[in-house]
């Protein structure tokens, strides 16, 4: 055993390295057809990854994560680093502040995306801003029973196989920072391009926007204004699920 892994955290080590040999059988499948891989390949893969409990794995246990420590989530993203370049995303980690919705948000979004029955897509870098939320121009504006959601987001990660976006947009007239879930299939919603980058994943990074798109009260997250804090938050975890998988590519 390394000495520098606890019992607990060898073992975790190995389920992942075992995980990220079975996705290197795909990786030139994957960058031959540009990305996708059949839907029931993905499916084999996803309930692999949750046998192998590297699936979900910044989720708690009791709602059907891996219930991993960050320390544990890094040792698991650097097998797969070592590994893959185009499959990371088939073990999914949802977005972490999926875990700050009320009980029926939990139920309607979260649950599903543990369970591999459904996928998320975080939606906040514009054309004209970047990736500093500050600078979005997306509005959402008061109208019975919710908002009217317009703008327009660049580099959804996973947005083309996302069931619903979580979309930053400033709200009323003080335009408070605020993020909505947003299904996919809402009227007003259109994915606008997908395009090609230098590397090969298997899925992609596609642009959206957003014209008079009704989102229920209901379907705020975290409450209005409060979009910045719970956007920092992701960002430092989504940080994290980059930066480690990256140092194992390096070993």
């Amino acid at each position: 055993m390394d000495m520098r892994y606890t019992p607990e955290q060898s073992g975790l080590k190995r389920r992942a390295a075992d995980y990220a040999r079975l996705l290197m059988r795909y990786e030139d499948q994957s960058e031959q057809a540009g990305g996708p891989l059949p839907q029931e390949l993905v499916t084999e893969l996803t309930r692999a990854a949750m046998d192998a409990g590297v699936y979900a794995i910044n989720m708690p246990a009791e709602w059907g994560g891996a219930g991993l420590s960050l320390l544990d989530q890094v040792i698991v993203e650097e097998e797969f680093g070592k590994a893959t370049n185009c499959l990371w995303d088939i073990p999914w980690r949802p977005a972490n502040v999926l875990a700050q919705g009320d009980e029926r948000q939990r139920e309607k979004y979260l649950l599903p995306v543990i369970r591999g029955e459904k996928f998320d897509a975080f939606a906040v870098t514009e054309p004209g801003a970047g990736s500093d939320p500050s600078s979005g121009t997306s509005t959402a504006t008061r109208t019975d029973g919710g908002w009217l959601l317009n703008g327009e987001k660049w580099f959804v990660t996973c947005g083309d196989i996302a069931d619903f976006l979580l979309v930053q947009a400033d709200a009323g007239p003080e335009r408070l920072p605020t993020l909505f879930f947003v299904d996919k299939a809402a009227p007003g919603v259109e994915m606008t391009r997908v395009p090609r980058f230098m590397h090969s994943a298997v899925n992609g990074h596609p642009e959206f926007t957003f014209t008079d798109v009704f989102v229920a009260d209901e379907d705020v997250l975290g409450g209005v204004g409060n979009g910045y804090e719970l956007t920092k938050e992701w960002s430092t975890d989504d940080g994290l699920r980059l930066a480690a998988p990256t140092v194992g590519a390096a070993h």
